[in-house]
């Protein structure tokens, strides 16, 4: 299902729970992002000379440490096509309440709505990978 951003910035208003989810690169987020409740997860990286693509393996395991099956989620990138690649692995993952907003980062800053360069622990990806990664390990020693 997919929401305009002035949808999206209503939803983050009236739902407590309601994530923001910004698939855009660390740096794309940096520049700035929708303000609200917000992480960062990027969907993919690019290599810094040749700008080629690779998938972000870690995905789907920060999601799941992050944002439990049920949370409200808005997808959002730079404009739209890795958001919808975004919205198809969660949903595919098991996550059902799952927008994608039309227009992206571009969209929302178009129509005016709120922007920050906020970054802190609990927003920014390395401080959401970080802990997901240790999990993970801490899983896989117990099964050894």
């Amino acid at each position: 299902m997919s929401v305009t951003p002035q949808e999206a910035f209503e939803r983050m208003q009236n739902d407590s729970a309601a994530t923001y989810v910004d698939v855009r690169t660390v740096a794309e987020f940096a520049t700035g992002h929708p303000k609200g409740k917000i992480i960062n997860v990027p969907i993919v990286f690019f290599h810094p000379t040749t700008n080629e693509t690779f998938q972000n393996e870690s995905f789907d395991l920060v999601m799941e440490e992050v944002c439990p099956k049920e949370t409200p989620l808005i997808v959002g990138c730079e404009k739209g096509p890795r958001a919808k690649q975004a919205v198809e692995r969660l949903t595919a993952a098991g996550y059902q309440n799952v927008h994608l907003m039309e227009a992206g980062h571009a969209g929302w800053k178009s129509v005016g709505l709120p922007v920050t360069t906020d970054n802190r622990d609990g927003i920014s990806y390395v401080s959401l990978l970080t802990p997901a990664k240790r999990k993970q390990k801490k899983k896989k020693k117990a099964k050894h």
